[in-house]
């Protein structure tokens, strides 16, 4: 008898339920494999006519697989890694070890849902929601009544903040059969092929060794929690905002875990503002995570959770074509927009004020179906979390879960970068002194309401 442990979603050992679900009598009966299956076409597919992954994204991923490999292998067990389409790969491994059962996270994504249901006509499929703040009773939401609102969902849910308390780092049980490492390398066959692409990575999102690192540098070692709301708005730097953001959205960061360190932080140290407000966006994460396993793939309809759903391709004319190219490229000439995409371009991250103005920018000013851009950004970005991504993108659209958000983008670089520091170190080419530097190129086609915003530009610097 054989249990595959599905650990897609979970490639860590503090808080990981999945490494302790083999504790029971019944599993000391079993052989227990852990089992990490790469995705072909999230990773090497398209969409929109898109590469649906950077290469620095994918590099990543296979920094994380292969930290995790070594992490387990200190307990002596194997990690099989597999690669394509992932309910035909774990189904010809489950055949090959006559496995009965498996067990993975909950999905939050429709396609990971998909699988799990595909798996399961075969398959005893146990799920574990070990990547959310509600994730075990009493805490589940019921989605028939599921707000569609956030401030409905934070008023529902935060008289009391009550979280699933994460769970001690797993230790080897006694009595569990894992494969060992030696045995589970010759089921890797298919995924030694991804060996030309990986790329040693630091990034918070590449290990759960770096995660933690991060998580207690920026908590108690410069305890930069303290101005979270006040700095948070920042463009860039190191403490400017937690950046825990890809840490948790590969799955090997505890964001059960990450809540009980801020509530740690506010007995031990301090509760204020800001350290409310680091739970507050952590809530919003949650949201989204429900909203999308209330509505599924309505959220890649072009009307998202209004309306009919349309899942025909995005038309564009030949000028918003070149638009949406100018804008991916960071050549649109606005150069708030252009820093912030050559921030995203280079490093597979921006920063959360810099996401909404070019994504308003992108829907709102230039016109352009808002699925494109968030099909960019998944593509791009290394924090990428499929609820998250479509579900904010959807917000600003208008399709989601509010009106349309519009963002005047003059008015966003005065407030936020008014020197134009950050535009000039992302754009070393424009050298205009003070604010003068967010002033878009000729021909760039100047909105009615840019105009009074345009005429507070000045070459003066504090």
């Amino acid at each position: 008898m054989t249990r595959l442990i599905l650990l897609d979603q979970a490639m860590r050992l503090h808080d990981n339920p999945l490494l302790w679900c083999g504790a029971d009598a019944k599993a000391t009966e079993q052989r227990l494999v852990a089992v990490v299956c790469l995705d072909q076409a999230a990773f090497f597919g398209q969409q929109y006519g898109m590469a649906r992954a950077s290469l620095l994204r994918l590099q990543q991923h296979l920094q994380l697989i292969a930290e995790t490999k070594q992490a387990l292998a200190r307990f002596n067990i194997g990690l099989v890694t597999l690669f394509g389409e992932p309910a035909t790969e774990i189904n010809k491994l489950a055949t090959t070890l006559q496995a009965t059962e498996i067990v993975a996270a909950t999905p939050t994504g429709y396609r990971q849902q998909q699988t799990l249901a595909s798996l399961q006509r075969r398959y005893q499929v146990t799920t574990v929601d070990l990547n959310s703040l509600l994730g075990s009773a009493p805490l589940i939401p019921d989605l028939s009544s599921l707000p569609d609102s956030f401030s409905a969902f934070r008023k529902q849910r935060e008289p009391l903040l009550q979280v699933t308390p994460a769970i001690s780092e797993y230790q080897p049980q006694p009595g569990q059969h894992w494969l060992p490492p030696a045995e589970s390398d010759k089921f890797c066959e298919n995924f030694s092929q991804l060996a030309a692409f990986s790329q040693p990575s630091n990034q918070p999102g590449s290990s759960e060794l770096h995660a933690l690192q991060r998580l207690d540098d920026y908590i108690w070692q410069q305890q930069a929690i303290s101005h979270y709301k006040n700095s948070r708005n920042a463009l860039s730097g190191d403490y400017y905002a937690s950046k825990f953001s890809a840490a948790l959205a590969t799955g090997c960061l505890s964001v059960r875990y990450c809540w009980q360190q801020i509530l740690c932080y506010e007995q031990q140290i301090l509760a204020n503002d800001s350290t409310y407000w680091l739970k507050f966006e952590l809530l919003w994460r949650e949201f989204f995570r429900w909203q999308f396993r209330k509505y599924q793939n309505a959220w890649f309809s072009k009307n998202a959770i209004k309306g009919e759903l349309d899942f025909s391709p995005a038309r564009l004319t030949m000028h918003q074509q070149q638009q949406l190219n100018s804008w991916c490229a960071a050549t649109t000439g606005v150069p708030f927009i252009d820093a912030n995409m050559r921030l995203l371009n280079s490093t597979g991250l921006m920063s959360n004020r810099g996401r909404q103005n070019v994504a308003s920018f992108l829907i709102h000013d230039l016109g352009v179906d808002w699925r494109l851009g968030a099909a960019y950004f998944e593509q791009r970005l290394l924090d990428y979390d499929v609820a998250s991504n479509w579900g904010n993108w959807a917000y600003i659209a208008g399709s989601g879960n509010s009106g349309e958000r519009q963002f005047n983008v003059i008015k966003q670089a005065l407030n936020y970068d008014g020197n134009g520091d950050f535009v000039r170190a992302m754009l070393p080419e424009l050298t205009t002194q003070g604010s003068l530097v967010h002033q878009p190129a000729a021909g760039v086609k100047i909105p009615a309401h840019w105009q009074n915003w345009l005429a507070k530009l000045t070459t003066e610097t504090s």
